[in-house]
């Protein structure tokens, strides 16, 4: 007992000296601060490597039911449901009839694929992932790289190039999306080193990576420095970039200030959303104020641009609860022609949503919007009148639930390979 209490008692006082040295700029301070960090780094690292638990994947329950719990199928989109996240012990991907019967669990885990760059056992993120209709899926093993299975869970190809969060098939079926943070010791944007991501683009056949964009390029070609000068709170992350989408061919007429092939950016760190020349790469539009931490923009066919607005504050676990002190995260539509936004769905007294660091979501023909409420280990369709019409409660135990990371609706005829044997 004296010597956890000698321990913490020196771990307070490095606390201390590393924040005092800290604000007055005095050395050691960068060198106290990394040990402190280190010291927190192996303590969470040691936990996780010895529990028999996905606690970076799992949240509080705030549904009591589990599984499909709600399929109106005369109101819902057609199609299947094809959704990633934490099942039990296993992180992978399951396709989901609309009447709530799983059609196909593919035989894969997350937690087993490149487990010797893992720093514990449940050290892997899905963020993003895309469906083909023979079975095929493509995701990002977050952070380390993309990969391609085929339905039977065998790795076709695997790359490393750090790429992260969604994943977006442009029109030639071209994969692209953000990846890793490159350092920066540009003067002209900082007068220390900082962090930004960048975008590339991956052959879907290989993995190759065929081109790579540099937001620092598109940034100086821009004369817009001044778009990421917060990097003084969040140097080592600037932009936090969590999507890239490609303006189709078919969607550009609705777009007037923009043509096919330029590119929509989702920087969460940032709290805006940019459109890039496809050709230059410089940026056209920028959009901020109308979202907080948002994820997922998409273009859509009347012109305007959708997109999850978070709007965190802190995590659910947090005492500020469910759902946030802001009321909860929502869907706007944004006109980029006008500059205006307006609320497609928020929380109401039908139906609590909230999800403050993570989320997808998608509008469907039919005018329904599909949503991940991710940090709530919940999905859910709901039509223009907010009415709930489909539910996914990803149960774990009877106090938490598995994130739901990804979800998108697909053609009926993407589920006729779940019969196909794979002997």
């Amino acid at each position: 007992m004296a010597r956890i209490i000698g321990a913490v008692a020196i771990a307070f006082l490095l606390f201390m000296l590393g924040m005092v040295l800290g604000i007055k700029s005095l050395p050691p301070a960068k060198q106290l601060q990394d040990v402190i960090a280190s010291a927190g780094q192996m303590k969470s690292l040691a936990v996780a490597a010895f529990k028999s638990r996905p606690d970076q994947h799992l949240s509080r329950r705030w549904y009591p039911d589990d599984g499909v719990t709600i399929a109106d199928t005369d109101r819902m989109a057609p199609g299947v449901t094809f959704v990633s996240g934490l099942f039990g012990q296993r992180l992978g991907f399951r396709l989901f009839g609309a009447d709530g019967q799983v059609l196909y669990d593919w035989p894969i885990d997350f937690f087993q694929i490149a487990p010797e760059k893992m720093q514990h056992r449940y050290h892997a993120l899905i963020h993003g992932a895309l469906l083909y209709p023979n079975g095929d899926v493509v995701a990002n093993l977050d952070g380390r790289g993309m990969v391609r299975f085929d339905a039977c869970g065998r790795i076709k190809w695997m790359n490393e190039d750090r790429s992260h969060h969604s994943i977006f098939a442009d029109e030639t079926g071209t994969l692209w999306a953000p990846i890793g943070v490159a350092d920066y010791n540009n003067r002209a944007f900082a007068n220390t080193t900082i962090r930004l991501d960048r975008i590339a683009s991956f052959d879907p056949e290989t993995g190759q990576k065929l081109s790579e964009i540099d937001l620092v390029d598109a940034i100086e070609a821009s004369d817009m420095i001044g778009l990421i000068q917060d990097y003084y709170r969040l140097k080592d992350d600037v932009v936090h970039l969590n999507d890239v989408e490609v303006l189709s061919a078919e969607l550009a007429p609705a777009f007037p200030m923009f043509r096919a092939g330029d590119l929509l950016l989702s920087l969460r760190n940032l709290n805006q959303l940019w459109v890039l020349d496809g050709k230059t790469h410089a940026i056209k539009w920028v959009s901020a104020g109308a979202t907080l931490g948002q994820h997922d923009p998409d273009f859509e066919p009347d012109g305007t641009i959708s997109v999850l607005d978070n709007r965190p504050l802190a995590p659910i676990t947090a005492p500020d609860g469910y759902p946030g002190a802001h009321g909860g995260s929502r869907i706007l539509a944004i006109d980029p022609a006008i500059g205006t936004h307006e609320t497609l769905y928020r929380t109401d007294a039908r139906n609590t949503f909230y999800t403050p660091y993570r989320g997808k979501h998608q509008k469907l023909p039919n005018g329904n919007l599909l949503i991940a409420e991710t940090d709530a280990g919940r999905a859910f369709e709901v039509t223009p009148a907010g009415e709930v019409v489909w539910s996914f409660v990803n149960g774990w135990d009877a106090e938490t639930v598995g994130w739901v990371l990804d979800i998108g609706r697909y053609p009926a005829q993407y589920g006729d390979f779940a019969g196909q044997s794979c002997n």
